[in-house]
């Protein structure tokens, strides 16, 4: 028997004896109390006989771990009287995501070496529990039912109607009626599952990592075998760069990103809108199964107007283009709700460089002058693309972005690719091993002093640096393996604690 399954028979056996010593201890219900099997939940009180209405909430209730005792004093007020079959767990910042990530990755692991069904069944149901639990975002988990008891009689369903439509409207849940043929175990079966109490299990990561942080995860830090987060949207308002030569992790990388925050936009409605710019069409191959919508830009670009700055700004973005390119601005607006990827790898070279900055200047003119409905994670892959000409475009978008609520992330081979007004402009620095000492020496500018390390650095392998703190050493996670499963849009949540 598995420990999971241990806790969960424990917490079954410790909510029947709360049951029995309710009900002994009630000043309402006294022994003897006696249960008449295939007829419901009966009870004998000094005479008077009691029937039992099992309610059954639907969810706990949000932010309160008083919920029982609030109901208690209500069914007094009602004349009733009360006994609960529940485990209510209160659930501190972040942990259960926390201990349940750490359970997916074992589960992960078990699965790709064994192929055995039991821990791709085991697999799944972590995810749709992690997936609920990063949805409602609750500091309270578990179960909770209560069991009224009411006098015999042609007032008892309408005793039972009152109570439930006052408690639904005290802690703001759904309780359902269920019918019991007696028993104990039938009462239990109608409770929700009680794997959700796994948040008793104590972290091994440091508190401060992980507390209270809408994480996006980058990898594991290669010095204390723990987690790296980045903080959303903090430490994305000025922006995040990745740098690296062909084939070092940079795409990967950013599909890893892209897809949690795309999770975090469907489940948090922030940011509002993760607008992936695509040249090759290799994050498309990545993000295809991380539930992107897919929009293939042709021959015209909506912008919100092209006069006045806009026009300076749509010119520079045709000078991305070497001008060979037939891509044009209409008017109109890209703006919508929730995971874009735009496909430009079915355009001319020059085609793909102007549409991709003309896509980022339409952004920066609505977020400019219109605003905008909510946060926009611009996610750009060969930025040296829309880094032709005079770049004012890119520029615009990294002085403009913090305040705005536009946040670029953008990856590129060298620091050089990039004016440096932008690299002034990024406040994360993610930076992948490389092969030349010119490399080294434009990585030193990004204020790495152990640049010299670049040149030893196996794939897969950054120095992240954040602000000005100390670049610290992450090995980021292979997320192009993970796409590659079935499971991997589950495994890939934006709020990572």
């Amino acid at each position: 028997m598995s420990p999971i399954d241990v806790l969960i028979a424990f917490l079954a056996l410790l909510s029947v004896a709360l049951i029995v010593r309710n009900m002994i201890a009630s000043g309402d219900l006294r022994v003897p109390l006696w249960v008449r099997a295939s007829s419901g939940l009966k009870a004998k009180i000094g005479g008077t006989s009691f029937k039992g209405y099992v309610l059954v909430a639907e969810r706990v209730p949000a932010g309160d771990e008083g919920a029982s005792e609030r109901l208690v004093e209500l069914a007094k007020s009602l004349r009733i009287s009360a006994t609960f079959a529940s485990t209510v767990l209160k659930v501190e910042a972040g942990k259960l995501l926390k201990y349940l990530e750490e359970e997916i990755k074992k589960a992960e692991l078990a699965y790709a070496a064994t192929k055995h069904v039991k821990y791709a069944e085991r697999l799944r149901a972590l995810q749709e529990l992690y997936k609920r639990a990063a949805k409602d975002h609750k500091a309270y988990v578990g179960s909770l039912a209560v069991i009224l008891w009411v006098p015999e009689g042609p007032e008892e369903a309408r005793a039972v109607e009152t109570f439930r439509t006052l408690a639904e409207a005290e802690l703001g849940v759904t309780l359902r009626r269920t019918e019991s043929d007696g028993s104990i175990a039938s009462l239990l079966s109608h409770l929700p599952p009680l794997e959700t109490s796994l948040n008793v299990k104590p972290l091994a990561i440091s508190e401060k990592h992980v507390a209270d942080k809408r994480g996006i995860i980058v990898g594991k830090r290669i010095d204390l075998e723990e987690l790296f987060v980045l903080d959303w949207p903090k430490d994305f308002e000025a922006h995040l760069g990745v740098f690296g030569p062909t084939g070092r992790g940079k795409t990967v990388l950013l599909a890893g990103l892209s897809s949690q925050l795309g999770f975090q936009s469907e489940s948090q409605l922030d940011p509002y809108m993760v607008a992936v710019i695509d040249p090759k069409g290799d994050l498309k191959a990545l993000l295809s199964k991380a539930g992107a919508k897919v929009v293939r830009v042709e021959g015209c670009v909506p912008v919100p107007r092209t006069d006045g700055i806009a026009e300076e700004l749509v010119k520079s973005s045709r000078e991305t283009g070497w001008g060979k390119s037939k891509v044009k601005a209409c008017e109109g607006s890209l703006l919508e709700r929730g995971f874009v990827l735009y496909d430009l790898a079915d355009l001319p070279n020059e085609d793909r460089n102007v549409a991709a900055s003309m896509i980022l200047s339409s952004i920066v003119i609505e977020a400019s002058e219109k605003g905008l409905p909510g946060r926009v994670a611009v996610v750009l892959d060969e930025a040296w693309r829309v880094a032709q000409g005079s770049a004012q475009h890119l520029i615009m978008a990294l002085r403009e972005g913090r305040s705005k609520g536009v946040h670029v992330i953008y990856a590129t081979q060298s620091p050089s690719d990039v004016p440096q007004a932008v690299l002034d402009n990024t406040r994360v620095m993610v930076v992948f091993g490389g092969f030349t000492r010119n490399y080294v020496e434009l990585a030193r500018r990004l204020g790495l002093e152990s640049s010299e390390h670049l040149l030893k650095m196996p794939v897969g392998e950054a120095f992240v640096k954040v602000g000005d703190s100390p670049p610290l050493l992450v090995s980021v996670y292979n997320y192009k393996a993970i796409f590659a499963r079935e499971e991997a849009p589950e495994l890939l949540t934006p709020r990572a604690y």
